[in-house]
């Protein structure tokens, strides 16, 4: 039996990232796989990880998380090598786009978007530095890089040819375990993320305001986090006292409701790596009114009302559409039901399994 251990070591412990969840959910449907082994190399004591993984001879090593981006990377070229050898580690699994950019086993990695390439005056100088280091460092190190969609591949490509050769997509899947809830649906609308420059925040507020002035009674929700006061700095910008009521995180079983009580998720980014509250909210017949990007595209398929992503009357027109026809509504909500089919977490570790073999020369069945 093989051993892969998974480095897990900049995600900050017992604390959900996106990150987080997508390993989480992965690792769940990895381990029905017998012919790995998994070490769990993390900064989440064990007894606080998803119950999912708990009883399911998953070995765990918990280590202090360390914030620093460049002292935690250091960290790891110390002390990963280390452990790969104690434990007889055949392959490392890296979730994360950088990590230990050293080590005698093959390294597969994970590229969830490419934010700081593709709108680098968006982000803080050093969060863009520590980004040009470490993560070519880890694509040069790393045998195959897991893209999670092609729209991701293509961009990898775009900023760094040489990586053409080892990239390989690999879809996610929605992160919310549950049933659908029968609720009545209500006039409103959701937006859910943690507030970056990537998000479409302006185009949403003037959408918003539009609606306003229809006199369109139509809130939004948002679910997630906005640290940096984007809604408020754009209501200001736009002269307009319109702005998503926040409900700040909520736990699944909260979300699930909300998915299966609201009209629409409004999804206007300006760029996405995947968009995983996409597949969440069609997973339960929520449709998605969404910037006409090529990911979204991807991803939302034919669940999904598109617009240009700087189109702020077509957006409101949607929203409008939505709340208002029934039939409309029903006939995208069937339509989000069957594109969220298409993606499982099951498909995705078949698929990574898949490039664990390759990697350790081993037979794909």
């Amino acid at each position: 039996m093989k051993k892969v251990l998974i480095n897990h070591l900049l995600e900050p412990g017992n604390k959900i990232s996106g990150i987080s969840n997508y390993l989480f959910y992965l690792l769940n449907s990895l381990l029905e796989n017998k012919q790995y082994e998994f070490v769990l190399l993390t900064c989440w004591d064990e007894r606080s990880l998803p119950k999912m993984l708990q009883n399911r001879g998953l070995e765990v090593i918990t280590k202090p998380y360390i914030e620093s981006m460049p002292k935690n990377i250091l960290n790891q070229v110390f002390s990963v090598p280390k452990i790969i050898k104690q434990k007889y580690i055949d392959l490392e699994f890296n979730p994360d786009p950088v990590g230990c950019f050293i080590g005698k086993v093959p390294l597969i990695s994970v590229t969830h978007d490419l934010y700081f390439d593709i709108a680098p005056k968006k982000y803080k100088f050093h969060h863009r530095l520590w980004w040009k280091i470490f993560f070519p460092l880890t694509l040069r190190r790393a045998k195959y890089n897991i893209c999670v969609s092609k729209n991701t591949q293509n961009d990898l490509v775009k900023f760094y040819p040489s990586a053409n050769n080892k990239t390989r997509v690999v879809h996610e899947s929605a992160c919310l375990n549950g049933l659908k809830v029968e609720k009545q649906r209500k006039n409103y609308g959701l937006f859910v993320a943690n507030v970056s420059p990537n998000k479409g925040v302006e185009t949403l507020i003037k959408a918003m305001a539009k609606l306003q002035e229809q006199n369109v009674d139509c809130e939004i929700y948002h679910i997630g986090r906005d640290d940096n006061g984007y809604f408020e700095f754009y209501a200001n910008k736009l002269n307009v006292e319109v702005s998503p009521t926040k409900l700040g995180y909520l736990s699944d079983e909260e979300l699930i409701e909300r998915y299966c009580e609201a009209k629409f998720l409004a999804f206007p980014s300006l760029y996405e790596g995947f968009g995983l509250p996409v597949l969440e909210a069609q997973k339960f017949g929520l449709p998605v009114i969404a910037s006409d990007i090529k990911v979204l595209n991807e991803v939302a398929g034919e669940g999904a009302l598109y617009f240009d992503k700087d189109d702020a009357t077509i957006f409101a027109n949607h929203m409008k559409k939505m709340i208002s026809d029934n039939i409309f509504f029903e006939q995208y909500s069937l339509l989000a039901i069957n594109n969220a089919s298409k993606f499982s977490w099951n498909k995705a570790a078949v698929e990574t399994i898949d490039i664990f073999r390759i990697a350790t020369n081993m037979e794909i069945k």
